[in-house]
């Protein structure tokens, strides 16, 4: 018995665009405003204006101002801003050096599944 199967698919290009999927489309332009967002809280500030003037590229993130190298590498994380409670009298800041790495350990999940429901996907 012989059987004849016919599949008909469309172009990988047009399953892409559909998910929002194709180079710098859409669902990068998601993600690197939910980084931007979740990064936010971590970025240290002490008026607003390193986290206030980030520009968002289409995939990557600048922080513009003169001093944001050095916050970037040698932040105390001190401040009182951004802080968490661990415990009754403990508490933790969020905002200090490598800010994004800090971030992705702790939400990175978070934002994968995101993305994955914005592109209508599934995370693993």
């Amino acid at each position: 018995m012989k059987v004849d199967i016919t599949l008909s698919m469309e172009p990988a290009d047009k399953i892409l665009l559909k998910r929002h999927l194709n180079k710098n489309g859409k669902a990068q332009k998601f993600f690197t405003h939910e980084v931007r967002r979740n990064c936010d809280p971590y970025v240290p500030m002490q008026t607003g204006i390193l986290k206030n003037t980030a520009v968002e590229h289409v995939n990557h993130i600048e922080y513009v101002q003169p001093y944001a190298r050095r916050q970037y590498y040698g932040n105390q994380g001190t401040g009182k801003q951004g802080t968490t409670k661990l415990s009754a009298h403990n508490y933790k800041c969020l905002r200090g050096k490598l800010w994004d790495k800090r971030m992705w350990a702790d939400r990175g999940e978070k934002i994968v599944q995101s993305v994955a429901d914005y592109c209508g996907g599934r995370a693993k």
